[in-house]
């Protein structure tokens, strides 16, 4: 047993590459954000039902199971179609969260104890009058493409601005006001509708409204109810009731901390303890991958015909109608390089700078193999091309025929 793993780090030793440590690099990045955006939705079901699969897959490969590798390879294009209907909600979310990437803020957190008591205060004495009222806090995604309507106003946050903007007697009252930091970016908005029928079961169009957004943004959004006066939090597609002051101060609090902490850990150390289990899980899953997937130690060998292109010949010679165009290669490589292979990239490469007319011999070595890396030149057939080369008659040598 040992000795066997001594001869598998051996081979690894020797095998491996910069490369394949980039290539395992990349795709656990990749699985970590689909981990984490996983997290994120609420199609966890289908997820593990995704994992498992895979976990079949991998076995199947790794036994040399045939029939199953066989029929993952036949239902591929199915089950890929399936999965983009499931999720397809969930992509069009993503995708919209890489298209927001462009325009995100880094900003300081907020001063809760001076900027937002006013806006606490406010919300509580909105709930005890029954008055409704809608207020978004920004995250770090932009909520443009999620909004409708809405008058852009500038303002700074206060208790006078949103008492007037939430009076049941002006007409912007119903809709949302969207702040960001401590202004008001615009008031009057509507905001997406939200199709969690659960969630939001006995409560009205303004829980709905907050819930909607939350579910396609990183906002949070203050929901009061004007027929019970209750005050909610809608956050990533959860609507919670706040019961005092206190507990939306510290809702708000954790919301800021989250979105725009303060720096006080080196990066690195931000980067291994942010989700390290689920890093370590990618990293794990994408090293399993490769054993299974891309490393093979073996080497094999294939036979190529492979074109002969000759070049700069001199001029005044002819290359004679003889001449062979075409060469057996054998390669030699691992069944993994020969994969990204293409066979009409091989060419082999005859330079005739230094020929002369007559009979001349030039052999064909690796230096006249146009060869992708890690696969190296086994055989080559003819060794040598025996070529005969003649001079071309010039105009001034060619005799008129006779008339």
């Amino acid at each position: 047993m040992i000795e066997t793993i001594l001869l598998l780090f051996d081979e690894l030793r020797r095998t491996f590459r910069i490369v394949d440590a980039v290539d395992i690099l990349l795709v656990s990045v990749f699985l970590y954000l689909s981990l984490v955006w996983f997290q994120r939705t609420a199609s966890r079901g289908v997820l593990i039902g995704v994992a498992a699969l895979a976990v079949v897959y991998f076995l199947a490969r790794g036994l040399d199971m045939y029939l199953t590798s066989l029929a993952f390879h036949t239902t591929f294009a199915i089950l890929l179609f399936i999965l983009v209907v499931v999720f397809q909600e969930d992509l069009r979310r993503m995708f919209e969260r890489v298209s927001a990437l462009r325009s995100v803020r880094f900003i300081q957190t907020p001063d809760i104890d001076i900027k937002w008591d006013e806006l606490v205060d406010l919300v509580f004495t909105l709930a005890a009058s029954k008055t409704g009222a809608l207020i978004v806090v920004k995250g770090k995604e932009p909520l443009t493409r999620h909004l409708n309507g809405g008058v852009a106003l500038g303002g700074h946050v206060s208790k006078a601005l949103l008492s007037s903007i939430f009076d049941a007697h002006t007409p912007g009252h119903d809709g949302a006001v969207i702040m960001d930091n401590s202004r008001i970016e615009q008031f009057a908005a509507h905001l997406p509708i939200s199709k969690n029928t659960k969630e939001i079961a006995g409560r009205g169009t303004r829980h709905s409204a907050g819930l909607g957004l939350s579910e396609c943004s990183d906002s949070l959004t203050i929901v009061v109810s004007e027929e019970r006066g209750v005050v909610s939090v809608a956050e990533a597609g959860t609507l919670t009731e706040m019961a005092t002051a206190d507990d939306l101060k510290r809702h708000l609090k954790k919301f800021l901390s989250a979105k725009f902490p303060h720096v006080t850990q080196p990066f690195w150390e931000r980067f291994l303890i942010q989700h390290g289990l689920l890093k370590i899980l990618a990293l794990a899953i994408a090293i399993v991958a490769w054993f299974v997937l891309a490393y093979d130690p073996h080497t094999i060998q294939r036979t190529f015909v492979v074109p002969i292109e000759y070049r700069n010949l001199a001029r005044g010679l002819v290359l004679d109608e003889t001449a062979p165009n075409e060469a057996r290669v054998t390669l030699s490589g691992s069944e993994r390089n020969f994969r990204f292979l293409e066979p009409g990239s091989l060419k082999v490469t005859l330079d005739l700078t230094d020929a002369r007319a007559g009979y001349q011999e030039f052999p064909i070595t690796d230096r006249n193999i146009r060869l992708p890396t890690n696969l190296a030149p086994y055989r080559i057939e003819p060794r040598f091309i025996r070529l005969y080369l003649r001079e071309q008659p010039s105009e001034s040598t060619v005799k008129p025929e006779a008339a």
